[in-house]
């Protein structure tokens, strides 16, 4: 497996040791975390999980492994972040990430190393210019004029 970030319709900005990608096809922010930056910015389609995994040892902490790879993709990919499906079993996927969390529980550390992927929905340039009416004084939610 290659994994290929998706680039088209896509802003970055940086934010210190975070990234800011808003997806213009889907109105969403997407905040990625260090090691989900790192994973997103790697994926070229060139470099194998197991490439990816030594990236992450070499660039935040030798202790990663290739279930954090793994962890990282099916974010981005929920977050519409990749160009294609991540191919593993459903097996493969819990079995993974059972030992995942069993490791980061004895490696304290480790939790630093979890993906965030965190997103956001941003109103469309529509629903952005129209702007609610005056709240009601006596219900506080409507215009229905009675106060």
């Amino acid at each position: 497996m290659r994994p290929r970030a998706r680039e088209e319709n896509l802003l970055t900005q940086e934010a210190t040791d975070e990234l800011v990608v808003y997806d213009e096809e889907r109105n969403q922010a997407h905040r990625l975390n260090r090691s989900a930056t790192l994973v997103w910015r790697h994926c070229d389609g060139q470099k194998t999980v197991a490439e990816l995994t030594t990236l992450l040892q070499q660039e935040l902490n030798p202790v990663a492994d290739e279930d954090l790879v793994w962890l990282t993709l099916a974010r981005l990919e929920a977050a519409c972040l990749l160009q294609e499906p991540v191919r593993r079993t459903p097996d493969q996927t819990r079995s993974s990430r059972r030992q995942f969390v069993r490791k980061v529980g004895l490696v304290g550390s480790l939790s630093l190393l979890l993906p965030v992927v965190a997103t956001i929905t941003a109103p469309t340039p529509a629903q952005a210019a129209v702007s609610p009416g005056p709240t009601c004084v006596t219900c506080s939610f409507c215009e229905c004029g009675c106060g």
